[in-house]
């Protein structure tokens, strides 16, 4: 990274500010392709400890519960490489993670049986709320502004 001395020193106090953040997510690209990577890795073995267990549902469980979890972790993938090329954070893809990692709490506590009708009220608002959060995001984008 190339500074120049005779820039104000608030510019090269962003220019070095780009320079950590771009680095750091850097770092977290590999972090997170290695989590997906384990978590294939994992998927098949719980696969062939559900061909062992006594019963299928108890397998099933697990499965269910990786496949949405690394659904979450590909959205947040997506919004990382999504900086490198807008050098900002998309709120359309952090809802769209947060909207994935709720539908999975959801998917797995009624699959599971373990979820009250309260727990469902407060998870639906939150739904909504992020259903509306990621719908102004949509309409009010910087990138749809300039067109």
């Amino acid at each position: 990274m190339k500074i120049d001395s005779r820039q104000p020193e608030n510019i090269k106090t962003m220019s070095w500010f780009r320079f950590i953040t771009d680095f750091i997510i850097k770092l977290l690209i590999p972090v997170v392709i290695l989590t997906l990577l384990l978590g294939v890795i994992r998927l098949f073995i719980d696969l062939w400890n559900i061909a062992g267990s006594a019963t299928l549902s108890s397998g099933f469980d697990i499965m269910v519960t990786n496949i949405l979890s690394m659904f979450v972790v590909v959205e947040l993938l997506r919004s990382i490489l999504d900086y490198f090329e807008f050098h900002r954070l998309k709120i359309t893809l952090i809802a769209d993670a947060s909207l994935v990692f709720i539908l999975r709490e959801i998917m797995i506590s009624i699959y599971e049986h373990k979820i009250n009708p309260a727990e469902i009220g407060s998870l639906a608002g939150l739904l909504l709320a992020i259903g509306v959060i990621r719908i102004m995001a949509v309409i009010f984008s910087p990138d749809r502004q300039r067109q």
